[in-house]
């Protein structure tokens, strides 16, 4: 009875209208012993009950979020947890509804659209900051932000609760909404969940009910004291904090204002998350340095043939942004010497274990960079930098595991999809699994993947299993990958075969033929969110091992962590002859020693050595080896073959007979146009053709051998002179690279009948003029001609490439862009950065309002900005650095969809920026530096996400007004500093100017 009166209660809301005060002592003495059956009933400690009532949910019941909150009740009640709802009906009384919030310990405010509207809301909210700060952190606020701002909630200027609120005053007074009000900002600095971060509602539940459970249970002693952080356990606060202190105390080893050469080494275990901290700190800091460049994976990619050359000449292009072909490990480093020097440089060297290769990169003594460089360095091993740290000359960190509830998190985040059960049973041997994974965000990450999809009897398996195991947490993968499909093993153990970040289109013609795995099973439970990956994702097996963790894919890059890839090279060694692991896949090339049975992983050392090519190989890496005749036989199944620096007599005799071939990577070899092979190989079959790096070709051969090519490559051919006509009967070329062909001046007359090209790159070339032709390539969607300091023409048929999405026309030598620019609808990048004779843009730049997303001018001699251009609805990010801009145009506002605006070394931009600059609700970066605008609107205190704000050589901006709330990235001048540092109107943000 007490359970149904309960149940009934948890619809209704406390009354705070005009009700006389004598009905409410009448209500409170007829029902007092009914109201204290109930609330006797509603703390005592059931034991399918965490305890009393765990959680209040407060809300507005006539507003969207109904439907969500009785999902939201459903999920919690389902495992145990005690809800006990506050709408905004007025039916329960003020003193109930103080005892009822003190006996809780989670209270979720769901701040919607009209959650302000309520009294009853309010007071309720303002009960709940009442106790939770009066309870020692025993009690926590968690709010939910439901198709509202933050700052709605703290009440910025433009809140649209701040109305509403006027309003109360008049019938509750100014100290009742001032205590309202206060609880609204209180509760909005909270961090808790948006609405706009997950896709679908399920998905926002799943994270609410696990988060809870997990709370709920350090509170109650259901989990051991060390996945604690204490008695106030707050979970995504605390994970905040842990991630900020990380980059705070990397960044104080860094010192960027200090102008020496330095390293900062960031050292930890495999899989420990070094990396990725990396890539943090690096993408907040690129923007300081003249120039920069991220080399990862460097051990592997050492591997690879030619690897030291490679990633010098890769950090040489980053860094200058030109190519420079290295043919020596000596040579790269008088280049370094000789040009870097003079350069403030930033420079990620990622899995560095020998201190030899750290010296080819940055020398012994750091004097190759210019002041203020800065190197970082990760490594399992600090021993690497000893040397450098003591003599002065690097700092190291040492990255923490995660800590229990950071782990969780991170754990949930990728194990709660899919739960058909009650979360609570999940959410105890969830801990245990963390707990054994050791705070290793790779292992936490895969494992939580791997249990996606699984019931909670193959959740106590798996947690059996860890704890069986313990730390050999390569046997533990090594489970996870025997359950992987015959399809799915063959291609983990291709990837951990192919180079670092390998094209994914490259690599996926040679798994065309994989049987493709059963798609997972949709969640049965009414409540919880559907899978992450959509259905049409399952097409491709590829998308399978990314959602298991066990591959990442960026921008058509695929890659693997290098404990994944030592897992797959143990397999392969240990299991050679397995039929369901795809023997015979790693590279170099994999060996077996006739003799001995022995396997070998080094360059192929031909028969001399007892060794043989198995005949199951699909993927080899022959390196400089020539090998004998006799292994013609072994290449009869091979797919792939990466045989870069080959003799230029050596292949064509090895190969005749596969008709197999799909990818042939010729890389820096010394292949020609009158090279045999071009006749005497079955090329019908292959798609790429990959002939990098190839000095000797003068002139390319005729493509009548190979019809069916898709990718065709001819970067860094830098004696290139000429393209064979019959390049345009390649019916279903994809992708042409000319990439810093430097002698190339022309592109073939007649080019219409590649219909299928959608990858047009002619970077670094000399080409002087694009053909009329061009306009015939009706799939064109990238053409890419930076750095043609000799193209002078850009013909107006360029204009009828209806599919361009992107346009990249930097350091040419154009004068002017045609009228029918505008024509091009569905163009979302525009760069025309360095075109120094470029001296406007054409107005009708303006009709790609549909889709124009990124727009670079900078380094051109453009001094103002078409009308046109406020039609651009979709800008994102608009550059203008170095250019003669000499005001932002007044209607900058209505540029509603601009993230970033860089405007640095404008010399001519000056006065006092626009107003209207408040419309840009969703500006992240704005840069100034170094322009002479002379004062900053006090409107822009009201950007909500804007993080970045670079006032750097201002000279003669001499005050700032209040700034944004959120900014993370404060710059200006010494003077400036001071004088914000001496004033308690900025003490906000003071700690970003120290």
């Amino acid at each position: 009875m007490a359970d149904s009166r309960s149940r009934k209660r948890r619809e209704v809301a406390p009354s705070f209208g005009r009700e006389g005060e004598s009905r409410k002592q009448e209500k409170l003495k007829s029902g007092a012993e009914s109201s204290v059956a109930e609330l006797s009933d509603l703390v005592e400690d059931k034991p399918a009950r965490l305890n009393q009532d765990d959680v209040i949910l407060s809300y507005i019941g006539s507003d969207s979020p109904i439907g969500f909150v009785g999902s939201l009740c459903r999920c919690l009640e389902a495992d145990g947890i005690r809800v006990f709802r506050v709408g905004d009906i007025p039916s329960i009384l003020p003193e109930e509804l103080r005892l009822s919030v003190s006996s809780s310990n989670i209270y979720i405010p769901i701040f919607s659209t009209a959650y302000a509207n309520s009294p009853q809301c309010l007071e309720t909210l303002a009960l709940m900051v009442e106790h939770s700060s009066r309870s020692g952190g025993k009690k926590e606020i968690l709010p939910v932000f439901y198709h509202v701002e933050r700052s709605d909630v703290q009440l910025d200027q433009k809140s649209r609760y701040r109305d509403v609120l006027d309003e109360h005053k008049q019938e509750f007074g100014g100290e009742k909404v001032k205590l309202w009000e206060k609880a609204l900002v209180g509760a909005g600095k909270i961090k808790g969940w948006e609405r706009s971060s997950y896709k679908i509602e399920k998905e926002l539940i799943t994270a609410i009910v696990g988060e809870i459970l997990f709370k709920l249970m350090i509170a109650h002693n259901h989990v051991s004291e060390d996945l604690s952080t204490g008695d106030n356990p707050m979970l995504s606060d605390r994970t905040l904090e842990l991630e900020d202190s990380e980059e705070s105390k990397i960044m104080e080893l860094l010192e960027l204002e200090v102008s020496d050469v330095r390293i900062v080494g960031i050292h930890g275990r495999d899989g420990i998350g070094k990396t990725a901290l990396a890539k943090i700190i690096y993408d907040k800091i690129s923007l300081r340095f003249d120039a920069c460049s991220f080399l990862a994976e460097i051990e592997e990619t050492m591997r690879q043939p030619g690897g030291v050359h490679y990633l010098q000449t890769k950090l040489i292009y980053n860094i200058l942004k030109r190519e420079h072909e290295v043919a020596s490990a000596f040579e790269g480093v008088q280049f370094f010497k000789e040009i870097f020097r003079s350069m403030k440089v930033l420079i990620v060297l990622d899995d560095v274990e020998k201190v030899s290769l750290l010296k080819e990169f940055v020398g012994a003594e750091l004097d190759w960079f210019g002041c203020g460089s800065r190197v970082i360095v990760t490594s399992k091993e600090s021993r690497v930098l000893q040397g450098f740290v003591a003599r002065g000359l690097a700092h190291t960190y040492n990255v923490n595991p995660m800590d229990g509830n950071r782990a969780f998190n991170f754990f949930w985040q990728y194990a709660a999809t899919g739960k058909s059960d009650e979360l609570r049973s999940y959410v105890k041997i969830a801990i245990e699994i963390v707990k054994a994974a050791m705070g290793l965000p790779l292992l936490v990450k895969v494992f939580g993947s791997f249990l996606q999809y699984k019931g909670l009897e193959e959740w106590i398996k798996f947690k059996d299993l860890m704890q069986q195991f313990q730390e050999d947490y390569q046997k533990i993968l090594s489970i996870i990958y025997d359950t992987l499909g015959k399809g799915l093993k063959l291609m983990y153990l291709n990837l951990a075969s192919f180079p670092p970040d390998v094209d994914c289109r490259i690599a996926s013609l040679v798994w065309c033929q994989l049987p493709r795995p059963p798609r997972p099973p949709r969640p049965s439970h009414p409540h919880l969110p559907h899978p992450i990956i959509r259905p049409h994702h399952f097409n491709h097996p590829v998308s399978v091992l990314c959602q298991m963790s066990l591959i990442e894919m960026d921008e058509n890059k695929l890659g693997m962590h290098s404990m994944l890839r030592c897992l797959a090279r143990e397999i392969v060694h240990e299991r050679f002859h397995d039929p369901g692991t795809g023997a015979g896949l790693y590279g170099p090339a994999i060996a077996q020693d006739r003799k001995k049975g022995k396997r070998k992983r080094d360059h192929l050392e031909t028969k001399e050595a007892g060794c043989e090519i198995l005949p199951s190989t699909t993927f080899l890496s022959l390196g400089r080896a020539n090998i004998d005749r006799q292994f013609a036989g072994a290449l009869l199944n091979v797919r792939w073959l990466q045989w870069q620096g080959c003799p230029q007599d050596a292949i064509s005799m090895h190969l005749e007979k596969n008709e197999n071939l799909v990818i042939l990577d010729l890389s820096w070899s010394k292949v020609t146009e009158s090279w045999p092979g071009w006749n005497r190989i079955k090329m019908e079959r292959l798609k790429v053709l990959n002939l990098t790096g190839c000095g000797d070709l003068l002139i390319t051969p005729s493509f009548s051998c190979c019809p069916n090519l898709e990718i065709l490559i001819f970067e860094l051919c830098s004696r290139l002179v000429h393209l064979d006509p019959s390049i345009n009967y390649l019916k279903c070329l994809v992708t042409l690279n000319l990439k810093f062909c430097s002698e190339l001046s022309m592109l073939p007359a007649e080019m219409g009948g590649m219909n299928a090209l959608e990858e047009l790159l002619i970077d670094g070339t000399s080409i002087r003029e694009l053909p009329a032709s061009i306009g015939k390539l009706v799939q064109l969607q990238i053409l890419s001609a930076t750095n043609c300091l000799s193209l002078v023409r850009f013909p107006s048929s360029v204009c009828e490439l209806k599919a361009l999405s992107e346009l990249a026309l930097d350091n040419a030598k154009i004068l002017e862009l045609p009228e029918s620019i505008g024509d091009l609808g569905h163009l979302r990048r525009l760069s025309l950065k360095d075109c120094r004779g470029l001296g406007k843009l054409p107005e009708s730049i303006g009709k790609l309002g549909h889709s124009l997303e990124k727009l670079d001018i900078s380094g051109t001699s453009v001094s103002s900005l078409p009308d046109s251009t406020k039609n651009l609805r979709r800008l994102k990010v608009l550059k203008l650095d170095s250019c003669f801009i000499r005001e932002f145009p007044l209607y900058i506002g209505k540029l509603i969809s601009l993230e970033e605006v860089h405007a640095s070394w404008c010399r001519s931009l000056e006065g006092i920026f626009s107003s209207d600059i408040v419309r840009l609700y969703s500006l992240r970066e704005l840069r100034l530096r170094g322009t002479r605008i002379s004062s900053l609107p006090s409107e822009i205190q009201f950007l909500p996400r804007l993080q970045t704000l670079d006032l750097l050589h201002c000279d003669f901006l001499k005050e700032l007004p209040t700034l944004p709330r959120n900014l993370t990235s404060l710059d200006v001048d010494h003077d400036l500093k001071q004088k914000m540092l001496g004033s308690s109107n900025f003490s906000r943000w003071w700690h970003l100017l120290q």
